[in-house]
């Protein structure tokens, strides 16, 4: 009996840190989601920006160019010369490609579940003796 208890010792050790990594790993996902959820909340701007000369050949007045949708124009959004305006569009430029970055973590994160899923159900076929 202690042989055989031997044996599958390994095998009860890491059934019992399963749970808690499991934990670990939903508390990224959610963490990751929640920072999705702000930033979508704030506002995303997918723009770049762009700067027109006034008459004294100086950047002037401050534009968001959106990207090309459908062969149609290019979206062109005038902001202006306030300093607080323009901080805005690009705190809110910033805060797209923070999403897109977490959106990018959060798809790497449900690939790894799969992935994860995926073993487990393996390992318990080998279990079973299927």
């Amino acid at each position: 009996m202690a042989t055989k208890k031997n044996h599958t010792a390994e095998l009860a050790k890491l059934a019992a840190d399963v749970p808690g990594l499991i934990d670990t790993l939903e508390g990224e996902i959610a963490e990751v989601v929640a920072g999705m959820a702000a930033l979508k909340k704030a506002g995303l701007i997918y723009a770049t920006e762009h700067w027109r000369k006034g008459s004294d050949g100086q950047p002037k007045y401050f534009y968001l160019l959106y990207p090309q949708k459908n062969g149609e124009p290019r979206r062109r959004d005038y902001v202006g010369c306030d300093s607080e305006r323009i901080e805005e569009a690009r705190a809110g430029i910033v805060r797209a490609e923070q999403y897109d970055r977490l959106a990018a973590q959060h798809s790497a994160l449900e690939c790894r579940v799969r992935r994860i899923a995926e073993a487990l159900r393996e390992a318990r076929r080998y279990l079973a003796g299927n």
